[in-house]
């Protein structure tokens, strides 16, 4: 009896059969990470230009904007702080880079200069209230749903302090905003 070298082809056919059968299970694993990691990421970065936002509003004693931009260039977030003298022109602070979730509800939010907030630019002028104003990180796809799906996240912020926390993803349906 000879001895042969080699692998015979049902062994080869066993082979290839678990390789694709474990890149299949991997593939779904890193699709998942992803889309985790990339939320998690732009919840991030909302917070990070949100205290910006706040902290420019103290240090310069003038209100300032955080606004989401939906562009040629990319979605994003764009800081713009209030001329202090005349009260009426918006000056660039800051542009991020684009958010892997796109779609931020509600699309702006205003510091005054006292690092309180609010969601409209004619309350700038009025004292804080006690709200707590709630921004939904959406995915494209669940843009125009009515729930927010579990890859979206929700960042919270505090109109006495301005402060901003990430909240917990609920699947309950939006409420309405103060």
């Amino acid at each position: 009896m000879t001895h042969r070298q080699g692998y015979t082809l049902v062994e080869l056919l066993v082979v290839a059969v678990l390789a694709v059968s474990l890149l299949g299970i991997a593939a779904a694993g890193y699709h998942t990470w992803v889309k985790a990691t990339a939320a998690d990421a732009s919840a991030t970065l909302l917070l990070s230009e949100l205290e910006r936002a706040r902290a420019n509003a103290l240090a310069r004693c003038c209100a300032t904007r955080v606004t989401a931009v939906f562009d040629q260039r990319g979605d994003g977030l764009l800081s713009e702080r209030l001329d202090p003298e005349t009260g009426e022109k918006w000056y660039p602070i800051a542009r991020t880079n684009r958010l892997s979730l796109t779609h931020v509800e509600p699309t702006r939010l205003y510091f005054r200069p006292d690092g309180s907030c609010c969601t409209n630019e004619s309350l700038l002028t009025e004292e804080a209230d006690f709200a707590e104003y709630r921004l939904e990180l959406r995915s494209e796809k669940a843009r125009s749903s009515s729930t927010l799906s579990q890859d979206g996240r929700i960042v919270t912020v505090n109109a006495r302090t301005g402060l901003a926390r990430e909240g917990e993803v609920s699947s309950r349906p939006r409420e309405a905003k103060p």
